[in-house]
């Protein structure tokens, strides 16, 4: 299995998550990993930013660098409805094979984590088209300048979407202001 198919938490149902569907709209799938498409880090740098919103029912946080070293190094942060901690991802998007290929590892509050050690939840490319990155399962978009949404399919639960914009400086879910 890939991908946050793999989550072994049930993370809540909430609106945000929709019924699995044989074509969900937003993601797409990858038949056979030779299909990935040539691409360079560059064809995904449109992602970088900060970016907080909604999704999952709580405040979600995207923080993506720019690309550096052939790869984008990215940071998640999910908060649950009574404004803790849910987990973390850790992650980058990287070149391999001549394609792109995005491997997560992710965390609880105290940074146990959900793989071994050696293990990464992996999502290869499907395609690039203008500023929506489709890996398998899961979707990154870029929505003009200050939009950000992605989506992601959780095994035996759907689709959960999120709906982001463009983080103020110093900004940052369940900070104080």
């Amino acid at each position: 299995m890939r991908g946050f198919l793999k989550m072994s938490i049930i993370l809540p149902t909430v609106a945000a998550i929709a019924p699995a569907a044989a074509s969900p709209p937003g993601l797409r799938t990858l038949k056979d990993a030779s299909s990935a498409p040539t691409a360079k880090i560059s064809d995904v740098a449109f992602l970088a930013g900060h970016w907080i919103g909604e999704g999952l029912g709580a405040c979600a946080e995207e923080i993506m660098a720019p690309p550096a070293g052939g790869q984008i190094m990215g940071m998640f942060r999910q908060m649950k409805p009574d404004g803790g901690l849910m987990f973390y991802e850790f992650y980058t998007i990287a070149e391999e094979g001549g394609s792109l290929i995005l491997k997560i590892k992710h965390f609880n509050p105290d940074l146990t984590g959900w793989e071994e050690k050696a293990e990464t939840v992996n999502f290869p490319l499907v395609a690039i088209e203008g500023t929506t990155a489709y890996f398998d399962g899961l979707t990154f978009s870029r929505q003009g300048r200050n939009g950000f949404a992605s989506a992601v399919m959780i095994e035996d639960q759907g689709i959960a979407t999120f709906e982001m914009r463009k983080a103020k400086k110093g900004e940052a879910c369940g900070a104080k202001d």
